[in-house]
């Protein structure tokens, strides 16, 4: 058994190493073939090397479908500012109130929330009243320049959700705003 692993090996080297070219060599396009053969079989063009044995068909890949890219918008959040004690914009907010209206209204968003918040300079009663207050006046602003009610959501937080910490009894301008959030 041995020997005809000797005798074997040789020749089966050799036939690995020449891979398909001795294939090849048998269907040369050199070689006449019947017209019979040429009609049934599909047409081979050989390249030198090459042969019909040996050619990995690639398969065709369609190319993707182009996909529409749907841009979604960039988060927008405001703060506007009142004087104490009032549903009036502080100097500064009044000037970027009319800016700020008119980026929600050129983004025409589904839902505008609007957050009313107050100091601690009054009562708990009195500042829930005067933060939906607060909501509502900007509310009406943007109902004002075009915006549907329906889209509009408030709520009043009164003096709950302070942005200055403080103590009660202190007035603080950065706790007396509305916050408003698109969506």
């Amino acid at each position: 058994m041995n020997k005809l692993y000797r005798l074997y090996l040789p020749f089966l080297l050799v036939f690995s190493m020449s891979g398909c070219s001795s294939i090849h060599t048998s269907l040369s396009p050199d070689k006449i073939q019947s017209e019979l053969r040429t009609t049934v079989e599909a047409p081979v063009n050989l390249t030198e090397g090459d042969s019909p044995f040996c050619i990995v068909a690639k398969p065709e890949v369609e190319p993707a479908p182009q996909r529409k890219i749907v841009r979604i918008p960039e988060p927008y959040a405001a703060k506007l500012y009142f004087l104490l004690d009032q549903t009036v914009f502080t100097a500064e907010s009044e000037l970027e109130s009319d800016k700020v209206y008119q980026e929600i209204l050129k983004r025409n968003p589904h839902e505008v929330i609007i957050s009313g918040h107050t100091d601690t300079s009054a009562s708990n009663e009195y500042n829930d009243d005067l933060s939906q207050r607060r909501s509502e006046k900007v509310k009406q602003d943007l109902i004002e320049r075009g915006m549907s009610k329906d889209a509009i959501t408030t709520s009043s937080e009164g003096e709950y959700r302070l942005l200055v910490r403080t103590s009660d009894d202190t007035v603080e301008v950065l706790n007396r705003r509305v916050e408003i959030t698109l969506r």
